[in-house]
């Protein structure tokens, strides 16, 4: 197919413009069910990572340098290098997973910068694995292309953003693009991004899609500075899209006017006959195994997790306890019971999405304390599996299991009912079996492929209407 020949085609389908992690298995998966519904679709990313493996059909924008700012980074390219290097020496430590990122995001700069050498003035299209199609585009930048950009105005947060990927660069793709649609998938680095270049563009702007994910407004929209910046987001999007009912009434709260829009889940769907092959035959009462949400930042509270579980380590010596998603100081904490022989854990430090799903297959219980979030796609993943949920209230896990009967909602700040919830999951056979069935009809009525795929389709025709 010729390049004009392609162009020609991408000319007669509305134009959807993503602003999104391009890593995250969340968009690669939602991407992956919307990839199907005829959009041309197209990708700013947030920084110069890698997509993720399953992303596809997708134009992904690569902003380069023009000739002036390129010579402005050189100056500063080489005291940027040390400090990437330096980051990297310190995570090796303490969070391997982060190191590795960062290291390959080191080489994709390497290949970027190149690619920026050879395709800046063309701007020509060049292929990449898969059916991803790489574009590079010269953006317009009022900084070095390194330098930290700030997304929000003076009284609002500190997000900022690298210069290279920042307001002024995604504002030039816009203009030029000419999106039917913006869809921004997160607040704290998506939205504000998309509010920012808004602000700095004529006042005509494309129509604006924004999705809230995890704790973007139930956590942030506490903080008045944060609290701020979200009211002007919700006051300008045209539509505004979550995962649970709770925030939906949310974005009502800081200003969104627009109609409601389809509560769907953020990660996309599941391929359920394939979650099947993963799923271990024994039932959860037989299975030796608890999984653990390892997240210890803002929100997430592992540390909890790992002193309920040393709690119970006498009844917990058959079972191998799999922390994954893991945090600095869970890391060191739980291979300091590992070595004292306490208990029986297995940090899971890098891994495939199957392979999670794999592990979650063989557990009886799956874990996670956090003070915030949405759903919890863990939730759905242990709902799929077999692992009877324990999640923690602050979460709309209760939108897709019964309390009590199918899963267990505890509140954070209760160690003694968390630890009570976990006793009776660990010693209540019967509980555990039934919601298994039972959690796996919700998960194939309801997040399977098939399921989703009319709906999605649903969802970009209101936003678009």
């Amino acid at each position: 197919m010729s390049q004009q020949y392609f162009k020609q085609v991408m000319a007669r389908r509305r134009k959807i413009l993503f602003v999104a992690m391009h890593h995250s298995p969340h968009t690669a998966r939602w991407i992956d069910i919307a990839a199907d519904l005829g959009y041309d679709m197209h990708f700013f990313p947030l920084d110069s990572g890698d997509p993720h493996e399953k992303l596809r059909n997708v134009t992904l924008h690569l902003p380069v340098l023009n000739e002036q700012e390129s010579t402005v980074g050189m100056r500063r390219r080489a005291g940027s290098l040390i400090e990437r290097a330096i980051t990297f020496f310190r995570l090796i430590g303490t969070n391997p997973i982060c190191a590795s990122r960062h290291l390959k995001r080191a080489f994709k700069r390497a290949i970027l910068r190149r690619g920026s050498d050879q395709s800046s003035k063309k701007n020509e299209v060049h292929p990449a694995a898969g059916v991803i199609r790489q574009e590079f585009f010269v953006g317009d930048l009022l900084t070095t292309p390194n330098e930290a950009v700030r997304l929000g105005r003076a009284d609002e947060s500190d997000a900022t953003t690298e210069g290279r990927y920042g307001p002024q660069v995604l504002a030039a793709l816009i203009a030029r693009l000419q999106p039917d649609l913006i869809h921004s998938m997160e607040f704290q680095h998506a939205a504000y991004l998309v509010l920012a270049a808004r602000d700095v563009m004529p006042k005509r702007f494309p129509r604006w899609l924004a999705t809230n994910w995890g704790s973007d407004i139930f956590y942030f929209g506490n903080f008045p500075d944060h609290a701020r910046q979200i009211r002007r987001v919700c006051q300008a999007i045209d539509r505004y899209s979550c995962e649970c009912h709770r925030d939906l009434a949310l974005g009502r709260q800081f200003g969104y006017s627009g109609p409601d829009m389809p509560v769907l889940p953020n990660s996309g769907g599941m391929d359920i006959e394939h979650v099947r092959s993963l799923r271990d035959s024994l039932p959860p009462s037989k299975r030796k195994m608890i999984m653990v949400k390892g997240y210890d930042h803002f929100a997430g509270r592992a540390m909890i997790s790992l002193a309920l579980l040393e709690r119970f380590a006498e009844q917990l010596r058959e079972y191998t306890i799999v922390l994954y998603s893991v945090g600095a100081r869970p890391r060191v904490r739980a291979l300091e019971l590992a070595d004292a022989g306490i208990l029986n854990i297995k940090v899971i430090d890098l891994a495939s999405h199957d392979d999670i799903l794999r592990h979650f297959g063989k557990a009886r219980i799956y874990l996670g304390i956090s003070i915030s979030d949405a759903i919890s796609t863990s939730v759905l993943e242990a709902m799929a599996m077999g692992a009877f949920p324990i999640q923690t209230n602050t979460s709309c896990c209760e939108e897709w299991f019964v309390n009590s009967m199918t899963g267990f909602a505890v509140p954070p700040d209760d160690f003694e009912e968390i630890c009570g919830k976990f006793e009776r999951a660990l010693k209540d056979d019967a509980l555990v079996d039934y919601a298994a069935i039972e959690n796996f009809k919700v998960i194939e009525s309801r997040l399977g492929r098939d399921t989703l795929k009319p709906k999605m389709a649903e969802f970009y025709r209101r936003a678009l209407a």
